[in-house]
């Protein structure tokens, strides 16, 4: 990714709708080859810059550059761009060739290439040739799904959009076209940008992601690294299952604050400015349940309520002062009473800004 360039850049996007903002100084970087996501909460403002992007609405401040050239007032019909809509927007009347040779013919490309096309298209979605003739009302949500996305590969776009379009399908069909599209994505070497509200989505296909707020971006970066430097607490408890404590009382040459609980100072992994509203957070896999005291920076002592077993990981919650605890273990954990003690390193935890 660090050799590509930009293919899209939002300088200072914004959107008013009278009095409303619904985009709020807004600006990032697509890169060549890049599976981008944008990812926040209903309301956050996602549909309306995705809609600026396209060209189906039109930005009140700021430019949207694509390779070079502002387009805030470009058509979405004049972009060499394609979106790919939650409906997926298929042409029920038309079989599953004719949806996705459409913009082949509207281009003006020969029979014997279209054809050509729409057979590769077809191999490269998983799609059987069998279904060449078949109309696209036969078809089940995941195989719709597929005919889309080859249609809008068919406009041979610079950028694909996508608009929550695995949303309908049932879970265990979306996690395999999930893995799919990022293979399409790699394979044809497109910039994909994707809006979702889905984290499990972000998570997996995502180079990158930018986390919306209220019109607004919270963070940019690699799942990864927000995962682990979340810029504060309202993205560490979008971005995954999360544990905070709200830091308060007055730390001391000691470092000891109280952190949630009320009879349990812990040791903080920085100093806290008093008077400041702030947080301490542990990831669930970072806690560590013990029967007795181990050897870790900060322990406190509690009462197990409830167990989850989640696939390939046990789920525990622990109540430490009318404070729930949530700790995550690969293996399970099978202790002799339901008093417990909860530890983990001062590294593993950091302090974020409300």
């Amino acid at each position: 990714m660090s050799e590509s360039k930009a293919i899209l850049e939002l300088r200072n996007i914004g959107k008013r709708f009278g009095d409303f903002e619904a985009v709020k100084d807004v600006s990032f970087e697509v890169m060549e080859g890049e599976f981008f996501t944008i990812v926040g909460p209903s309301g956050s403002g996602k549909t309306t810059l995705l809609r600026m992007l396209v060209g189906m609405e039109f930005p009140t401040a700021g430019d949207i550059v694509l390779n070079g050239e502002v387009i805030n007032d470009v058509p979405a019909n004049r972009r060499p761009t394609c979106m790919v809509f939650q409906s997926l927007a298929l042409f029920p009347h038309m079989t599953v060739a004719q949806n996705i040779q459409f913009p082949m013919r509207t281009r003006g490309v020969s029979h014997l290439e279209w054809r050509t096309n729409v057979c590769m298209l077809m191999d490269m979605l998983h799609l059987p040739q069998s279904y060449y003739n078949k109309k696209v009302t036969a078809l089940s949500g995941g195989e719709r799904q597929r005919v889309a996305l080859a249609r809008a590969l068919a406009y041979e776009p610079e950028i694909l959009f996508f608009d929550e379009p695995l949303s309908a399908i049932d879970a265990r069909l979306r996690k395999i076209l999930q893995k799919e599209l990022k293979d399409i994505q790699r394979e044809t070497g497109k910039a994909f940008v994707y809006v979702t509200h889905s984290l499990e989505e972000a998570m997996i296909m995502s180079d990158r992601l930018a986390i919306l707020r209220d019109g607004s971006i919270e963070q940019i970066g690699s799942p990864n690294s927000i995962y682990e430097r979340p810029n504060n607490a309202f993205v560490a408890q979008f971005i995954g299952e999360v544990n905070l404590l709200e830091v308060v009382g007055a730390g001391g040459k000691s470092g000891h604050w109280q952190a949630g609980f009320k009879q349990h100072p812990v040791t903080l992994p920085e100093p806290v400015a008093e008077g400041g509203a702030s947080s301490l957070m542990v990831r669930p896999e970072f806690l560590h349940l013990c029967q007795t005291e181990g050897d870790y920076d900060n322990q406190v002592p509690g009462r197990l309520v409830n167990e989850y077993m989640l696939g390939s990981r046990y789920q525990y919650h622990v109540d430490v002062d009318g404070v729930q605890l949530t700790v995550e273990r690969k293996t399970k954990f099978e202790p002799t009473q339901p008093e417990v003690v909860v530890g983990w390193s001062v590294n593993d935890s950091m302090i974020l800004e409300a």
